[in-house]
């Protein structure tokens, strides 16, 4: 069926764990982990990089295979790299370099590369956004390239573009798929929130109120803080609201950067209700993660995705996509609904 080739903008922590990844479920026979070991007949061995893009001077002309364990990431190391004969090409800097993380990111000198271009010259089928949340001028840039050069946009910040009308009707326009916006964690504050809720109201249970934290030691957390908090709250709080059909009290989202925290993340649940007979009760629950392998398993998901809807001719925003991954898709679907869409897609 042909390699799907994959350019990514933002070689971060969770460009690093994507990498790695592919390399790791190219060399194991154990598929722990992985959430469908193929999609639409694309395995994980189909995936290659072909071009990387980034604004760090400790990363800027560094193969892929060594940019990924440059700093700030503090991603975990779990496979040994080969030379991967992708050199990482300076992108725009088109949104100023926020105060808290001024001090971790050294901006690269030098003319920016001609990211359209090269995104042709490597023939890419996919550009992956990965780059800093709050970073709105940049996505919109890298969105414009991937529509210059018929490429497949999978978004993975909070910046609208799936979920913008006019964004979206460009690539339906031109043909060329688009999936967004705001990842949705493999096992991730957000998604688990959902799910403990939609299975509370399963078994019959009324929710009065209900609040999920966290707390993390990666450079998002601390860029989250300044640039995206009151914006991912209102994303991850709408996307939680769906588990339940109807409203009440209820608050989710990021609080803090702990550095010492490495790129872990600490979520903690809070919910109250009552059941039969209106009996009360309470559920704390804390969540400890690795913070970049969470979004490692659903990008390979919508890689794979993105080709098999190009390969089909598709444009616009690939909603079974979306609604499956993505916290604010243009049509939010239960989590239940959400991963039927997507094996229907997957499998017609």
């Amino acid at each position: 069926m042909g390699k799907i080739r994959v350019a990514v903008a933002g070689v971060g922590n969770c460009c690093s764990a994507l990498v790695q990844g592919v390399h790791f479920y190219n060399s194991s026979e154990d598929p722990v982990g992985l959430i469908h070991e193929t999609v639409g007949g694309y395995a994980v061995s189909d995936i290659e990089f072909v071009s990387a893009f980034d604004i760090d001077r400790r990363k800027v002309g560094k193969d892929l295979s060594e940019a990924i364990f440059s700093a700030p990431n503090n991603a975990p190391r779990f496979v040994n790299l080969p030379h991967l004969g992708v050199p990482v090409l300076r992108g725009p800097v088109l949104d100023s370099v926020g105060s808290f993380t001024k001090d971790l990111i050294e901006v690269a000198e030098g003319e920016a590369a001609d990211v359209a271009g090269e995104l042709k010259a490597k023939r890419a089928d996919v550009l992956i956004n990965l780059i800093s949340g709050g970073a709105d001028k940049a996505s919109r840039f890298y969105a414009e390239a991937a529509l210059e050069a018929g490429c497949a946009f999978l978004n993975a910040t909070p910046t609208a573009i799936a979920s913008d009308a006019a964004w979206s009707g460009r690539f339906g326009a031109a043909g060329v798929p688009v999936a967004g916006d705001d990842l949705l964690d493999q096992v991730g504050a957000t998604v688990v929130h959902m799910g403990l809720l939609e299975f509370l109201q399963g078994r019959g249970v009324h929710i009065d109120e209900s609040f999920q934290l966290d707390v993390g030691g990666g450079v998002e957390s601390l860029n989250t803080l300044e640039r995206t908090r009151k914006r991912k709250r209102a994303i991850k709080t709408a996307a939680v609201a769906k588990a339940v059909p109807y409203r009440f009290p209820l608050v989710s989202g990021s609080t803090d950067y702990v550095d010492f925290l490495g790129n872990s993340r600490d979520s903690f649940f809070w919910i109250k209700g009552r059941y039969f007979g209106g009996a009360p009760f309470t559920m704390d629950v804390r969540l400890g993660t690795v913070d970049a392998p969470n979004a490692g398993a659903i990008l390979l998901d919508v890689i794979r995705g993105l080709k098999l809807a190009s390969a089909r001719g598709m444009g616009g925003v690939i909603l079974p996509l979306s609604a499956y991954a993505f916290k604010n898709p243009p049509e939010r679907r239960s989590l239940a609904e959400a991963y039927e869409l997507f094996r229907e897609f997957i499998s017609s």
